[in-house]
C-alpha cells in the first residue's frame, strides 16, 4: 500500500473514531443499564442479593453497533455467598465500560443484612466500597490535532448503598446508590460527556402466577444522575413452567427490545435484542442495534424466578 492510501486510512480512521467521540457524548445523555434488570438485579443493588442467599454468580454483557471498532460495550460481573449465621451475604460487583477510546472500570465489595418486618416481608440494607479507574486515550485519535487532549488516567474511590422491601418469590422495591463517587473523576473535562459522580437507580417486579404452567413477571427501572437525563424502562416477560420466557422491554427515549430466557435448574442464560424506534440524524450512518447476553449460576435448591 502506498504512503497516500495509507494517510487516507488514517485519516478515515481518525473520522470514525472522532464520530464515535461525539455519538457517544450524546449517547451518553442516558445512563448505561442493562435491559434484563429483571432477572439481574445485583450490579443495580446488591441489596437483591439478598433474595437469593444460599449465593450466585452473574455476568451480563451489552455490545451496541456490533462490527464496528470502538463501539460502545459494558459488561458486568457479580457474586456473593450466603454468611447464614449473620443472616447476611457478601460479594463483589465488578463493571467495565469502553467507548471509542474511553474505558471505565469499577470494582466493589459488598455487605448486604436482611431484616424480617412481617411474616413474609423483609427490608435489606446493603453497604459497598470499591474504586474507579478511567482511561482515555485521546491522542490515538491525531495527536497532531490540538483538538483533542492530552490523555487522562485517573483513579478514584467509591462507595455505595443499597435498600430493598421484598417478599421472596412475589415481588421488590429497592433504591440504590451503587456508585457515590469520593472525588472528582474528571474523564469528560469539561465537556460533560461523561459524569462519573452519583448514580441513582429505583428497581421494582413482581411474579404473578397464571395457572399452573405460566407466570408472568414485570418490571421496572428508572436511573439518574446528576448531569444525565433520567431514564425510565419497563420489562414484561411471561413464562412456561419457569423454564422458558420471552418478553418486551421498552426505554424512554424510543428504544424497543425483544427478551429471551431459559433455565436449566440452576443456570439461566438470557438473550436481549435492542433496536432504536426513532430515526435521529447521527443513526442514519450507523446502526443503533445493540446486543446483551446474561449468564446465571444460583447456588443452593433455590430455583424461583424472582430468586
Amino acid at each position: 500500500m502506498t504512503n497516500q492510501g495509507i494517510m487516507k486510512r488514517m485519516r478515515y480512521v481518525t473520522m470514525v473514531m472522532a464520530g464515535l467521540v461525539i455519538y457517544v457524548g450524546l449517547q451518553a445523555q442516558q445512563p448505561l443499564t442493562h435491559i434484563q434488570h429483571g432477572e439481574l438485579r445485583v450490579p443495580l443493588n446488591a441489596a437483591a442479593s439478598l433474595m437469593n442467599p444460599q449465593g450466585e454468580i452473574s455476568l451480563v454483557g451489552r455490545r451496541q453497533w456490533v462490527g464496528l471498532d470502538g463501539a460502545p460495550s459494558v459488561y458486568w460481573g457479580s457474586g456473593h455467598f450466603g454468611l447464614q449465621r449473620m443472616g447476611a451475604v457478601a460479594g463483589i460487583n465488578l463493571r467495565h465500560e469502553g467507548m471509542a477510546v474511553e474505558k471505565l472500570t469499577e470494582a466493589s465489595v459488598f455487605f448486604a443484612k436482611g431484616i424480617r418486618i412481617s411474616e413474609s416481608e423483609y427490608i435489606g440494607l446493603s453497604l459497598s466500597a470499591g474504586f474507579s479507574y478511567m482511561d482515555g486515550r485521546f491522542s490515538q485519535l491525531d495527536p497532531q490535532d490540538p483538538a483533542f487532549r492530552e490523555d487522562v488516567k485517573e483513579t478514584d474511590a467509591l462507595v455505595g448503598f443499597g435498600l430493598m422491601l421484598y417478599r421472596p418469590e412475589r415481588y421488590y422495591v429497592g433504591l440504590s446508590l451503587p456508585r457515590l463517587m469520593l472525588g472528582n473523576l474528571g474523564a469528560g473535562g469539561g465537556d460533560n460527556r461523561y459524569d462519573f459522580r452519583n448514580l441513582y437507580h429505583l428497581t421494582a417486579g413482581a411474579l404473578f402466577n397464571l395457572g399452573m404452567d405460566f407466570q408472568f413477571r414485570p418490571s421496572l427501572l428508572v436511573s439518574y444522575s446528576e448531569s444525565l437525563r433520567p431514564q425510565a424502562e419497563a420489562s414484561a416477560i411471561f413464562f412456561v413452567k419457569q423454564v422458558f420466557g420471552i418478553g418486551l422491554n421498552a426505554r424512554s427515549y424510543g428504544e424497543l427490545a425483544g427478551i429471551a430466557q431459559v433455565y436449566i435448574q440452576r443456570f439461566g442464560i438470557g438473550y436481549s435484542y435492542q433496536f432504536g424506534m426513532r430515526n435521529r440524524a447521527l443513526n442514519r450512518g450507523i446502526s443503533n442495534n445493540t446486543h446483551e447476553i446474561g449468564l446465571r449460576y444460583r447456588f443452593g435448591g433455590i430455583t424461583g424466578l424472582l430468586n
